[in-house]
């Protein structure tokens, strides 16, 4: 019964200190989830991602399993730490852009980091 107890701890700290510390610490400030924010975040417009080097983007992880829920995707500029929350998903099918918000701790460790790619699209705006 011990051992059990002892293994049952060792996942609970392992999955936590597996977390990723951006997405950690927006979900904590903002209350990011399936069903949206606890506290507002300005609606925006899409980050300007034309130098691609600054920018990180991580999806957030949805532990609900809710089919109707809304997804999360985090977009930082690692150079001035600000970060930028894409909410797609939920019942109307929604594709919002919200900040720039400050991300205090912009560390991708343990994070589903992908690089930015410019969309050809945005090329033309310049």
């Amino acid at each position: 019964m011990k051992i059990l107890a002892v293994a049952a701890s060792l996942v609970f700290w392992s999955v936590h200190a597996l977390a990723c510390p951006l997405s950690e610490s927006l979900s904590e400030r903002y209350g990011i989830s399936f069903s949206g924010f606890k506290a507002a975040i300005p609606v925006a417009t899409a980050p300007d991602i034309t130098n691609t080097a600054t920018f990180i983007r991580v999806a957030m992880q949805d532990e609900s399993k809710a089919l109707d829920g809304f997804r999360h995707t985090i977009v930082t500029n690692t150079k001035t730490k600000k970060a930028w929350v894409l909410r797609t998903g939920g019942f109307a099918s929604v594709y919002e852009w919200f900040g720039p918000v400050d991300a205090p701790n912009p560390s991708v460790r343990n994070c589903r980091a992908e690089q930015m790619q410019v969309h050809p699209l945005a090329l033309l705006k310049q």
